[in-house]
């Protein structure tokens, strides 16, 4: 045998896995945190509301506190910021995004449910705040690189205009302080300006 050729990958015993049901699952999971809490948050629950048996649940997490967790790391995982060379509406559609994400009907709730939990379980804090640190190490790099390519890079660094964006996405969804898409687009020309 030709030592080049690729062995072809074996596949695990049972039905490959469906996609669509561990989306479905998810959702039925955040669905469930969302209404209950972590306290409500049951194997039951999200196994009736995803029409899943138990045991393809189990196939893919241990618990329903790490299916959970996974659910709200891959919504949140859209929050990406994306370089296309023009860093004023790169933010603007990241801001937007955001926006978006902070007022996902599903999302608001779980998110206090687990910022709550994230206190008082360790397990819950520590995924939480790894994700959350991949992903904004992520995109502060990634606008780090597009600021660096500016003539006259801003007075602000990338990780403190990426947190203003994420405080007024924030505050325009969960408080309902409304922004003017002029306001908006001056908030972040300003973010970019250069020092004085």
């Amino acid at each position: 045998m030709d030592s080049t050729t690729e062995t072809p990958e074996r596949r695990g015993r049972g039905r490959p896995r469906d996609t669509r049901l561990q989306e479905k699952i998810e959702a039925a999971a955040l669905s469930v945190l969302a209404r209950h809490g972590f306290s409500g948050l049951t194997l039951e629950r999200i196994c009736v509301e995803a029409g899943a048996p138990k045991a393809t649940f189990y196939r893919r997490w241990p618990t329903p506190t790490a299916c959970v967790m996974d659910a709200y790391g891959r919504v949140w995982s859209e929050a990406e910021y994306k370089d296309t060379g023009d860093p004023q509406q790169d933010l603007e559609a990241f801001g937007r995004k955001l926006m978006q994400l902070y007022g996902h009907p599903l999302l608001g709730p779980c998110s206090l449910a687990i910022q709550s939990e994230s206190r008082v379980n360790p397990g819950v804090n520590e995924r939480l705040q790894s994700r959350a640190l991949q992903r904004r190490t992520r995109n502060t790099a990634t606008l780090q690189a597009a600021l660096d390519r500016l003539s006259r890079p801003p007075a602000l660094s990338a990780a403190l205009i990426l947190n203003a964006l994420n405080g007024v996405a924030r505050n325009v969804q969960t408080l309902r302080w409304p922004v003017s898409d002029g306001d908006f687009s001056l908030l972040i020309r300003s973010l970019l300006s250069p020092p004085p």
